[in-house]
């Protein structure tokens, strides 16, 4: 299919792009814009913060596409067009890393363990919203074709995603629609076969997060929020803080529960593997020979722990002490240059508070005396569970900060952050060139992760 079936901004895109470039040396972007859009993103820049939050939810359709654009879809549609991004990769490798995306983190490891990553999930934007936030209303908008799709494709499962409050002014004019994999494509196993060195290994990444979703389907469900400091709870059955917010946006806060359709927990959406790819990928290793290797967390955060440590085990191998921290989030990582200096990783999964929580946790192992590079997420809505700037401020007072993300004046509606946000990193990394070894062993992250206390997330205050 010609068409561009998943956004390039979306998870599985920009980390596949980033690695693939990263394996062959070359730096990768996850925003790209025209020189026109480049020019308007600078002039609202430096307006006032209300101008982005008022003209980038109306400029901005999420790169949509039609229901009638993936009537007949197939997987292996979806798979190529991971997989052309490795079209210039040539010769084998050590490892192979599949399961959950989660932005920098899993770039990072792939590349520390020298191989691609191969996605599980993959999200398609459908024109079309609900204004007002009627929940059954959104479920119609794709239904149908997720059944279709799932009945065509049986290794395949779908989500319908509506989060009317972290994607508050995108699921007014969009719809997502998510499918994993439940099984190994054959498309897979050929680039496994093609890409793994002989008796190389299969690092799987298996998230465990778990939140409250509606059975639509043999194959299909339905969630309602997403990952934050709101529980899945109260998306279903309400507060007093998401009641204010509702009314605020003009919400039918009375349509977050779906009709007709049971309620069931299972995998988290974006954070949770469902079951079948792994078993599938496990025994095939089997009987190609390769090693196995199953990494799992339920709480996702630990993953980004995972890269953190890693990295200072690598540093550490090379004699090398930490120059100091990169603070990532969401959409916004670097590999290119974390990579090739010996700045420590540590991906946030969003600008809420939990992810605020999670890094103050992290501050202690932050090298003292050293520069923390901070990327606040300019998201161009202001959340309930929104961190506020001087939270974040507050929580690195200790560590000298270089602002890499949305300026203070304009958080957390900054279109400048999305043009200069890593403009700081390239400047101190031209200053501060290392030449070592960025790789490790899957036996030695194996060992690493094992050393990683997983319980069981905080999935909100709220």
């Amino acid at each position: 299919m010609s068409i561009l079936l998943e956004s390039q901004e979306s998870s599985s895109p920009i980390i596949t792009r980033a690695v693939a470039n990263g394996l062959m040396g070359r730096s990768s972007d996850v925003y790209h814009f025209s020189t026109i859009e480049a020019f308007l993103l600078r002039v609202v820049g430096h307006l006032p913060r209300s101008v982005a939050e008022w003209v980038i939810p109306r400029a901005n359709s999420g790169n949509s596409i039609t229901n009638n654009d993936i009537l007949d879809l197939k997987t292996k549609d979806l798979i190529n067009g991971r997989l052309c991004d490795y079209a210039d990769n040539t010769g084998k490798y050590p490892a192979v890393i599949m399961g959950i995306g989660m932005g920098g983190t899993t770039a990072h490891l792939s590349l520390a363990l020298g191989g691609p990553f191969l996605p599980q999930a993959f999200v398609m934007t459908l024109k079309s919203g609900t204004m007002n936030g009627d929940v059954n209303a959104y479920n119609k908008l794709s239904l149908d074709l997720a059944k279709r799709i799932t009945k065509n494709n049986p290794e395949l499962m779908s989500i319908q995603h509506y989060d009317p409050v972290h994607d508050g002014w995108l699921v007014k004019r969009v719809n997502h629609l998510r499918v994993k994999l439940i099984d190994l494509p054959e498309e897979y196993k050929v680039f496994v076969r093609n890409k793994l060195v002989p008796g190389g290994d299969v690092v799987y990444l298996e998230g465990r997060a778990k939140w409250k979703r509606f059975r639509t389907g043999a194959h299909n469900v339905f969630q309602v929020g997403g990952w934050g400091d709101i529980s899945d709870e109260a998306f279903l059955f309400g507060n007093g803080q998401l009641d204010q917010f509702a009314k605020k946006e003009k919400l039918d806060f009375l349509h977050w529960m779906l009709n007709d359709y049971p309620l069931e927990e299972g995998p988290e959406s974006e954070w949770g593997s469902e079951e079948g790819l792994g078993e599938a990928l496990e025994k095939f290793c089997k009987e190609e020979g390769y090693k196995f290797v199953k990494i799992s967390y339920q709480d996702p955060n630990n993953f980004s722990k995972l890269a953190f440590f890693a990295k200072k085990k690598i540093l550490e191998k090379a004699n090398l002490e930490p120059a100091g921290v990169v603070v990532e989030m969401f959409s916004q990582f670097d590999t290119s240059i974390v990579d090739h200096s010996n700045l420590l990783p540590l991906w946030l999964i969003f600008n809420t508070i939990d992810s605020c929580r999670f890094l103050e946790g992290m501050t202690q192992y932050f090298p003292k005396g050293k520069p923390v590079f901070f990327s606040g997420l300019a998201t161009f809505s202001v959340t309930p569970d929104l961190v506020p700037f001087d939270e974040w401020q507050r929580v690195l007072k200790e560590f000298d900060v270089v602002n890499i993300g949305a300026r203070q004046s304009h958080y957390p509606a900054d279109t400048l952050a999305l043009l200069d946000w890593k403009k700081p990193l390239e400047s101190w990394s031209k200053e501060n060139q290392t030449i070592f070894q960025n790789t490790i062993t899957a036996n030695e992250l194996l060992k690493i992760a094992n050393e990683i206390e997983d319980t069981i997330p905080d999935q909100g205050k709220m």
